[in-house]
C-alpha cells in the first residue's frame, strides 16, 4: 500500500509496499452577532449556518449549485482543489466544466504531465472514454489518477470541444509512464544523440527491472540533460518530454540530496512553469481563455500552501489581476460517511472510508472533520468569504489549517455519503 501524500508530494523515496440554509440574496451572508463565546466559537457556528445545499441526482443542482456557477462564470480562472479518488468531485467538476463554456472556458489544466495529458486528449477524440481507458490499461502508462470517473470527466469535456483546438493542460511531472515517453522518443532521436538515449533508456530498464520506478530509482537527472546536449534542437514535442524527464528525476533527487521540502517546492515551481508557457502561448495567439484547474488540495489554494509555500494555486489570482480579473478557488472534500480511493498494491486502488483517512496526520483537526456539519442531511456549499473576519490573526495556534482554507478558499464543497472512485 502506498500512501497518497508520500506518493504525491515526492518525499524523496521509492515507498511502494505498500442549521438554516439562507435566502439566496445579493447581499453578502451575515455572521451572528449574537454568539457571545470566544473566537473560535464563533467560527465554528458561522461554518455551521454558512451553507446551502446542493444534490447530485444525475446532474448537480439545488441552490448550492447554482451559487457556484454564478461565482466561477464571472471568474477568469476556476480552481477545484480536491482530496483524490471520490466519485462525485469528477462528476461535479464535469457538470461545472460544461456550464461555465458559454461564459469562455476552454481550457482545463489537470495534475497529469504535459505530453501525457496532450496524448490523452488525442486519443479521446479518436475514440472517446474507450480510448482513454485504454490508454490507462497499457502496461507503460499509469497514474495515480487513472481512475473511471476520472476518465470520464476528461472524455466529457474534450468530446464537447471544439475539433481544432488543445483542451488539456498536463501541468505535473511524470511519476510512471517513463518508458511509453522514451518509447516515444526513439523514432526521433538525432544519431548523434544515440548513444546517450541509448543510457536513458537502458537506466530505465534497469530500474523497472528491479520493481522500482525509474523516476524513484536512484538515477540522477543528468542522464536526460546528456541526451539534451547532443540533441540541441529537438521538437517541440521531444523538448518537452526530455524536460518532463529530466525534471521528474530532479524532484525526486532533490529529496534525496536535500529535505521533502526542497522536492515539493521544485514540483511546485515546475507546474509553474508549465502553467506559464501555455498562458504565453495563448498570449502569442491573442487568445486569452478561461482555465479550469482541477488538482489535489495542497495545489490549489491561494497563497501559501499547506506546507507553507507557494504552489501553482497561488499563479491564477496574479493573472487574473493584471486583467481586472480574479480566480475562484473551491475545495472539494469528502465529509461524514464518504469514502474514497486509496492506493493499493500492483497498480490497483481500495475503497477506504474518508473518516478515517488522514492525509496530514491531524487527527480531530483535520479539514474533512471540522468542515463537516454532523447534521447535514446531504451534499453542502459553503462560503467563505463572509467568515474571514472570523478566521483571525490568533486562531492558528486553535486550528491553523481551517484558518488558512478560509483564506485561501473561497468556498468548499462537504460530500455526505460520497463514493469511492472506481478503478
Amino acid at each position: 500500500m502506498m500512501n497518497r501524500r508520500e506518493l504525491c508530494l515526492a518525499a524523496g523515496s521509492f515507498l511502494l509496499t505498500g442549521a438554516p440554509v439562507r435566502r439566496q440574496t445579493n447581499e453578502p451572508p451575515r455572521v451572528p452577532a449574537t454568539i457571545q463565546d470566544g473566537p473560535q466559537t464563533r467560527l465554528l457556528d458561522a461554518l455551521r449556518i454558512n451553507r446551502l445545499p446542493l444534490t447530485m441526482s444525475g446532474a448537480p443542482a439545488g441552490p448550492g449549485w447554482d451559487w457556484l456557477v454564478r461565482q466561477a462564470r464571472a471568474a477568469r480562472f476556476t480552481l477545484i482543489g480536491e482530496e483524490h479518488g471520490v466519485a462525485e468531485t469528477a462528476q461535479l467538476s464535469a457538470a461545472l466544466f460544461d456550464a461555465l463554456r458559454a461564459s469562455g472556458y476552454s481550457r482545463l489544466a489537470v495534475e497529469l504531465s504535459p505530453i501525457i495529458a496532450q496524448d490523452i486528449e488525442a486519443v479521446a477524440r479518436r475514440s472517446g472514454l474507450q480510448g482513454i481507458l485504454d490508454f490507462y490499461a497499457a502496461p507503460t502508462t499509469w497514474s495515480p489518477l487513472h481512475l473511471r470517473e476520472e476518465a470520464q470527466f476528461l472524455s466529457s469535456v474534450i468530446d464537447a470541444a471544439a475539433k481544432n483546438e488543445r483542451i488539456l493542460w498536463g501541468l505535473d511531472r511524470e511519476i510512471f509512464s517513463d518508458r511509453y515517453l522514451i518509447a516515444r522518443l526513439a523514432p526521433r532521436v538525432p544519431q548523434r544523440a544515440r548513444a546517450s538515449f541509448q543510457r536513458l533508456k537502458d537506466a530505465s530498464t534497469k530500474a523497472w527491472a528491479q520493481s522500482t520506478p525509474f523516476i524513484f530509482s536512484s538515477t540522477e537527472p543528468s542522464v536526460v540533460s546528456a541526451v539534451r546536449a547532443d540533441w540541441p534542437n529537438p521538437d517541440r514535442e521531444s523538448d518537452t518530454t526530455l524536460r518532463t524527464l529530466e525534471e521528474s528525476l530532479a524532484i525526486i533527487a532533490v529529496a534525496r540530496t536535500g529535505t521533502a521540502r526542497d522536492s515539493i517546492e521544485r514540483r511546485a515551481q515546475w507546474m509553474r512553469h508549465n502553467l506559464a508557457e501555455r498562458l504565453k502561448e495563448e498570449q502569442r495567439r491573442g487568445s486569452q481563455p478561461k482555465v479550469m484547474m482541477k488538482f489535489g488540495y495542497n495545489h490549489m489554494i491561494r497563497g501559501q500552501n499547506y506546507v507553507n509555500m507557494f504552489d501553482v494555486g497561488s499563479m491564477p489570482d496574479e493573472v487574473a489581476g493584471l486583467g481586472g480579473g480574479h480566480a475562484f478557488h473551491v475545495l472539494v472534500l469528502p465529509g461524514a460517511g464518504s469514502h474514497q480511493a486509496v492506493f493499493g498494491p500492483s497498480r490497483s486502488f481500495v475503497s477506504t472510508s474518508s473518516d478515517e483517512f488522514d492525509e496530514f496526520k491531524a487527527g480531530d483537526q483535520r479539514l474533512t472533520r471540522v468542515l463537516s456539519n454532523a447534521a447535514a442531511t446531504g451534499h453542502e456549499v459553503i462560503d467563505f468569504r463572509p467568515l474571514r473576519l472570523l478566521a483571525m490573526r490568533g486562531l492558528e495556534s486553535w486550528n491553523a489549517d481551517v484558518v488558512r482554507t478560509i483564506h485561501g478558499y473561497d468556498a468548499a464543497v462537504i460530500w455526505r455519503a460520497a463514493h469511492a472512485s472506481s478503478a
